[in-house]
């Protein structure tokens, strides 16, 4: 009787399905640790706008990678063949990606549209509490654009959670009205629309937010009215008001 040999390219059956069960575990956990990223990209790229940080490119490349190397094992097990010495290094190349790509930046953190839209209404108030100081002390607010978007810098952090679609960063702004239920078009979210009356003596501040579709939207209150920051000048009260 002659010894069955394995015809070449070939490794024993029972070697071949430890291998691949090694290897398909660790593709296993390389693809759970990128979901998240793979998950929040969909989502941006179905809406205008979006809130976080673009995905972690080296977990979507290693999650690439050793899932290519997945289908490249499972495919030669089929055939009854051994994978190639490549197909192992695929995987474990790609496992090492994610590994360094999650290492190097905190996980992911994405601020729901109600977090922005409160933190949006808390820069709103900061800049109507430091122009109404100003319109105290000087009888009027200025006019022109550039005071409002320096106050709004001062309270701004320094990046901004919202982006486009192609995650570019969309800082906040002031932008000046004619009337104060004028909308410019487009609408931007982290907008602060600005009306101040001619004569400076009064403001009010709409804010533009993110709608849970990624539009923007003009935030409203319980009612559906708009929420108004105000800041009107009165002569009744102390010259200069200390702030928080």
């Amino acid at each position: 009787m002659t010894e069955r040999r394995e015809a070449p390219g070939r490794s024993p059956l029972a070697l071949r399905l430890v291998h691949a069960a090694i290897f398909l575990a660790i593709v296993a956990g390389v693809v759970a640790a990128a979901v998240p990223e793979w998950r929040h990209g969909w989502f941006a790229l179905g809406r205008p706008y979006h809130a976080g940080p673009p995905p972690r490119a080296l977990l979507l490349l290693g999650s690439a990678l050793a899932t290519v190397g997945a289908a490249a094992l499972l495919v030669a097990l089929a055939r009854g063949r051994s994978a190639p010495l490549g197909v192992s290094w695929l995987v474990l190349g790609g496992a090492g990606a994610v590994v360094l790509g999650a290492a190097g930046s905190p996980p992911r953190e994405n601020p729901s549209e109600l977090a922005i839209n409160t933190r949006l209404i808390q820069l709103g108030q900061s800049v109507q509490t430091a122009m109404v100081g100003r319109l105290q002390e000087r009888g009027e607010v200025p006019v022109a654009l550039e005071p409002w978007q320096e106050a709004l810098a001062r309270a701004a952090p320094s990046e901004s959670p919202i982006r486009t679609r192609t995650f570019q960063q969309v800082p906040p702004r002031v932008v000046r009205v004619e009337t104060p239920e004028a909308r410019p078009e487009p609408l931007i979210p982290g907008t602060l629309l600005l009306y101040v009356s001619p004569d400076g003596a009064s403001f009010e501040i709409r804010l533009v937010g993110l709608s849970p579709q990624g539009l923007p939207q003009v935030l409203g209150d319980e009612t559906g009215a708009p929420v108004v920051l105000q800041g009107l000048y009165n002569p009744d009260l102390p010259a200069r008001i200390p702030l928080p």
